[in-house]
C-alpha cells in the first residue's frame, strides 16, 4: 500500500448475526449471574427458575425482533 493511497473503510455493522451473538451473551450473562446469586443463598431457587425462564424469553424477543427489523431492512435495499 503506498502513502498515497486511499483506505477503504469496512462495515461498521455487524448486521443480524452480530446482533445475535450480542443477545446470547447478555442472556448468559444474565443467568450466569442468576446462577451465582441462587449459589450464594440470595435468591432461593423457586424463584431462580422464573427468572431465568424470563431472562430466556427477552432473550428470544430480541432475537426475533432483530431478525425482524433485519429482514425489514434487506427487503428495502431488495426494493431499490
Amino acid at each position: 500500500m503506498m502513502k498515497g493511497d486511499p483506505i477503504e473503510p469496512g462495515h461498521s455493522s455487524a448486521g443480524l448475526p452480530g446482533m445475535l451473538r450480542l443477545t446470547a451473551g447478555l442472556a448468559i450473562i444474565a443467568l450466569a449471574f442468576l446462577a451465582a446469586l441462587a449459589v450464594l443463598d440470595v435468591l432461593p431457587r423457586e424463584q431462580l427458575t422464573s427468572y431465568g425462564r424470563r431472562v430466556l424469553l427477552l432473550a428470544l424477543i430480541v432475537a426475533l425482533a432483530s431478525a425482524g427489523i433485519a429482514g425489514l431492512v434487506h427487503w428495502g435495499r431488495r426494493g431499490r
